[in-house]
């Protein structure tokens, strides 16, 4: 009788297990009793992403992440690049605390040694199944260098390819859990990316013979497919869903059938989830937060010479600083001419800092507002300042 394995995968949770209202990934906790003979494996960006995980960074050594991943039941795990945000050491604390194997081939660290198992070898129902994990290449380039000092991110294409040939004779399935994202659409293959080396799912599955099926995530989107004949599969955000691809095996461990899907994870049954307090959580919220280093870290994240800061906070409270920066472009540089910089440096703000040489002609403005003409525009960023800061404040202290 043919064997079925159920590979199931998850990416970008991002810490949104909150106790109130029933958030999608909360339902994961059943998702193995659906699925017989299956491995669930998560590809990144876990652990960070939201104030209730600067919440528990800030207030526990261990997050109830951890605990949370091990009520799912997690088999695999493959760290993202914001999974570093509050540092390696903090990132391996949780780690240490996982039931799940934590897997990275293209992370080392200054002297040359994997940071994380570059792969594992798991067993369903007889079948061996290799599961290499993947960081995408790019993480100097979406990352702050002081949270990833120590940290050697190596380009993933070649370290990829050892680890399959070096897995191929020893297991009869390979896996491949990858932070990073499609670049091209996998009907057509049609470029939808710039090859910035941030998404490369198309070229690592197209340039590494041997893999069976490849998980990936980073761009919060909804997509699966085939490239060749291995099964390619995004799961969303915030366990809005999930990937599931099926092999089936002959007598002899072969595979003589693949089938990839999405599914919403509300087709899971509802669970509810007691994962921290909540009301521990709501005064942490009400405290006054410190800002006194707010424009002190701004300068020094977006290093620009003559940079004005003009930020809008709408209180002092942690709640209030976070409902300052809109999702999800938290802060926007913009150039002005010195007639448009003089109306727009009349607004209000609770922190402002201008600093240009007093023949300056036009300005570089550094803002969360958008009373600001858009056609002057010059980057936009994604990076959750309030989360950043707050680690910049344990460091700096």
């Amino acid at each position: 009788m043919n064997k079925l394995v159920n590979v199931l995968t998850t990416t970008d949770i991002h810490g949104f297990i909150s106790n109130e209202g029933q958030p999608p990934a909360l339902a994961l906790q059943g998702i193995k009793e659906k699925y017989p003979n299956s491995l669930l494996m998560d590809s990144g960006d876990f652990f960070v992403g939201n104030p209730l995980t600067t919440y528990f960074c800030d207030q526990m050594q261990v997050s109830p992440m951890v605990d949370y991943a091990n009520k799912v039941g997690f088999d695999v795990m493959v760290p993202g690049n914001h999974d570093f945000d509050h540092g390696l050491n903090y990132l391996k604390r949780q780690v240490s605390h996982l039931n799940a194997d934590y897997v990275c081939c293209n992370v080392f660290d200054e002297e040359g040694n994997w940071i994380f198992s570059p792969s594992t070898i798991k067993e369903i129902d007889g079948i061996k199944v290799g599961v290499i994990g993947l960081l995408t290449s790019r993480m100097s380039m979406i990352s702050d260098f002081d949270v990833t000092t120590g940290v050697v991110v190596k380009e993933a294409l070649p370290e990829l390819q050892k680890q399959v040939a070096a897995l191929r004779d020893q297991v009869d399935l390979i896996l491949v859990g990858y932070h990073g994202g499609i670049e091209r659409d996998l009907r057509t293959h049609d470029e939808t990316n710039y090859a910035t080396g941030e998404d490369e799912t198309f070229k690592l599955v197209s340039q590494t013979p041997g893999i069976d099926g490849f998980s990936c995530g980073h761009q919060h989107r909804i997509n699966h497919g085939q490239i060749g004949d291995t099964l390619v599969v995004q799961g969303g955000y915030r366990g809005n869903c999930f990937g599931h691809m099926t092999f089936e095996f002959n007598d002899q461990n072969k595979i003589v059938k693949r089938q990839e899907k999405i599914v919403l994870t509300e087709t899971l049954p509802a669970k509810t989830g007691d994962f921290y307090s909540e009301e521990d959580y709501q005064n942490w919220l009400a405290e006054d937060f410190d800002l006194s280093h707010l424009v002190e870290f701004l300068k020094q994240k977006f290093a620009r010479e003559h940079l004005g800061i003009f930020i809008s906070l709408k209180g002092k409270t942690r709640q209030q600083v976070i409902d300052s920066f809109t999702i999800p472009y938290g802060v926007r540089i913009y150039r002005l001419t010195s007639s448009e910089y003089q109306v727009f440096s009349q607004q209000d703000g609770a922190l402002k800092q201008e600093n240009y040489d007093s023949n300056a002609h036009d300005f570089l403005v550094l803002t969360n507002s958008y009373e600001v003409p858009e056609y002057r525009l010059t980057d936009q960023f994604v990076d959750n300042i309030f989360d950043e800061y707050s680690y910049y404040l344990t460091q700096r202290n």
